[in-house]
């Protein structure tokens, strides 16, 4: 008897009874023994092969999309939906492995793109722990990853990749997945907060390109970093804090689930019953802006009406992506960033703040103010971009945003980073402005007058503080600003803010016990090489014409634009956007100059803006500016400007 050939190239036998049963059913069936010849049997064709997984962050992945290339660089499968638990499916494949797989969008409040690459068909996870395999397997930039054929993509390149950052991880693997554990196929249920989905909620997975791609590794339980570069040794170590493993981190999402039944409406969420008071700790506490909301009944009224004058209530919190825990105080608290997602709208915002959660009583409550001194540091880049002329004009910029609160009797903080030794390098000191009203934060402290604006001081007796609310420092071309850059990525993606009660910045002054904090930064500043390989849009060549084509009249007259964009590198959710004409100093929140706002949602491609001018007519040469903003996945804030401004010389920047 000739064997069966099961899809897959499995071999079977009929057993023998078996055998017999179909003999003899034949032979009823034809009426005996005839003699006609019998009809071939032909095997079913096997069903096409196709992915399935899980998209996760720790959280799932909000809105996201798949797309899928084989070897060659041909796509086989987009535009895929990602459902809310964060499994997708792609049902068959052409072509031939290995398989790349992207999946874009929201990573709590962040819109990102994550990526994997599998051999063959079958289970296809990707998180941020598969893109630095792809990323250390391929040697390729993350912007790159999906361009062309594979190459350094096939199984001896990702299984070592994937080896090195076990390896490297091991104290934080440890507990939560088997040794060996797959990163791509390994079982992965995304949002649970156990077995690999707690991996990832315990690690900052960040890319990035310096001389070489990199991937930078830090652990939000724990401490220590990981910098790894394509074919080159592990720089750093991580270690798990004691009991990290034991904190139960499955009752997040049942927070959320509370948080948002509460904030349904006005009245649900001032109910003293079961409203918002209901799901905050013992020591809950909220700062926006110079507003200190203290106490649970405080705080849930003052956040309700936030939520309120905001068009929020009703809106859904997302399932957090977890930001540094703090495990070693009696009741641990840990940073969270999510998005909020309005009543039925695809749209995703952030609050602009990371908050506080906090484990109590066997259970998460929202804290609000992750520490007793709300400290705020992000990471920004902006391009500015002439679009009028035959050559487009780039102008790259990128800072430091320290937002250190003004609080009575606080006279000077000092602003620190680690080095890859781990020593600290001063990065600028704040201060108090004199005799203004109403400080909300401390400013820069910077040298004399006739030292370059942009420039900080570090010695507390030598400089001014030029502004109110001054809080950006800005990195330098070159040597200088790529060294602040550096150390963020080998020394870790903190800073360490020591607060002091006098001038010189000797004298200790603390908050609730403490006068040092260590911060997570928000992102990380490209170093220079890297600023125009960024994700940046490029707007089409019509919306170019466009833009500078653009004229309007007078007054009080509406104006309807259209324009649209390609990412050529990767891709950023660009969350707000605003066309302004005549003057960029009046294109801030409420100026004269800003003529249409409004909200993208994430990985658009083009916009329809109405445009209401409220100044003189705007004529073809003068000045018209299209920006947008928004986050990468690690939390960089990026800023794109299109400019027109025909009247300035050929070559030049519009400023």
């Amino acid at each position: 008897m000739k064997p069966f050939v099961a899809p897959f190239g499995v071999t079977h036998r009929l057993k023998p009874m078996v055998a017999v049963a179909m003999l003899s059913s034949l032979l009823a069936a034809c009426g005996g023994g005839s003699s006609a010849p019998e009809a071939p049997v032909t095997a079913p064709a096997p069903a096409p092969a196709g992915l399935a997984g899980s998209v996760a962050v720790g959280a799932p992945m909000t809105g996201a999309k798949v797309r899928v290339l084989d070897a060659s660089g041909a796509v086989v499968a987009e535009n895929i939906d990602v459902a809310a638990d964060g499994t997708y499916s792609v049902g068959s494949l052409t072509g031939t492995g290995p398989f790349r797989i992207e999946a874009c969008g929201y990573a709590g409040a962040n819109y990102q793109c994550l990526y994997t690459v599998v051999q063959t068909a079958g289970t296809a996870n990707v998180t941020p722990l598969t893109t630095a395999t792809a990323l250390l397997a391929s040697g390729r930039s993350p912007g790159q990853l999906m361009d062309g054929a594979a190459s350094n993509m096939g199984s001896a390149e990702v299984s070592a990749a994937q080896e090195q950052l076990r390896t490297a991880l091991a104290p934080i693997l440890q507990g939560k997945v088997p040794p060996g554990f797959d990163f791509a196929t390994g079982s992965l249920q995304a949002g649970s907060r156990s077995g690999y989905d707690k991996v990832l909620d315990a690690i900052g997975v960040s890319t990035g390109m310096d001389t070489k791609p990199f991937v930078q590794i830090t652990p939000r339980m724990g401490s220590g970093n990981l910098y790894i570069e394509t074919g080159s040794a592990t720089a750093g170590q991580v270690t798990a804090p004691t009991g990290a493993n034991d904190l139960d981190l499955s009752g997040i999402n049942t927070l959320f689930d509370r948080i948002n039944a509460a904030i349904a409406t006005a009245e649900t969420c001032a109910n003293p019953n079961n409203g918002l008071v209901k799901v905050l700790s013992t020591d809950a506490r909220f700062t926006l802006g110079g507003m200190v909301l203290e106490g649970g009944p405080q705080f849930a009224a003052g956040f309700c009406q936030i939520l309120a004058e905001e068009n929020l209530l009703g809106s859904r919190f997302l399932s957090p992506v977890l930001g540094r825990c703090e495990t070693s105080r009696a009741s641990p608290v840990c940073r969270v960033g999510f998005g909020v997602q309005r009543a039925g709208s695809t749209e995703v915002q952030s609050l602009g703040v990371m908050l506080g959660i906090a484990f109590e009583n066997g259970g998460w409550a929202l804290r609000g103010d992750a520490d007793d001194l709300p400290i705020m540091v992000s990471a920004r880049a902006q391009r500015s971009q002439r679009v009028d002329g035959d050559a487009l004009v780039n102008r790259y910029e990128r800072a430091l945003a320290i937002e250190v609160p003004a609080i009575p009797g606080l006279q000077c903080a000092q602003v620190m980073q680690r080095n890859a030794n781990g020593e600290s390098v001063p990065i600028a000191l704040l201060k108090p402005m004199p005799g203004a009203q109403g400080v909300e934060r401390l400013s820069i402290w910077r040298p004399g007058m006739m030292v370059g604006a942009d420039s900080v001081s570090l010695d507390p007796n030598t400089g001014s503080v030029r502004d109110q609310d001054d809080t950006w420092v800005m990195l330098p071309e070159g040597d200088a600003g790529d060294a602040v850059a550096r150390n963020f990525f080998r020394g870790g993606r903190t800073v360490q803010v020591a607060l002091y009660g006098n001038a010189a910045c000797s004298e200790s002054f603390q908050v609730a016990g403490r006068n040092r904090f260590e911060v997570e930064i928000d992102g990380a500043p490209p170093v220079w090489s890297a600023m125009s390989g960024l994700p940046w849009p490029e707007l089409t060549a019509t919306s170019r014409a466009a833009l500078t084509a653009l004229t309007m009249a007078g007054e009080g007259v509406t104006t309807n634009v259209n324009l649209s964009w390609t990412y050529p590198r990767g891709s950023f959710g660009a969350s707000e956007a605003q066309l302004c004409v005549q003057d960029s100093s009046q294109c801030g929140q409420g100026g004269a100059g800003r003529v249409a706002d409004t909200r993208p949602a994430g990985g658009v491609r083009s916009i329809a803006l109405q445009a209401r001018h409220t100044g003189a007519a705007l004529a073809a040469n003068g000045y018209k500016s299209f920006s947008m903003s928004g986050r990468t996945g690690d939390g960089l804030s990026l800023q794109a400007n299109f400019q027109s401004c025909s009247q300035v010389q050929a070559g030049e920047s519009c400023r």
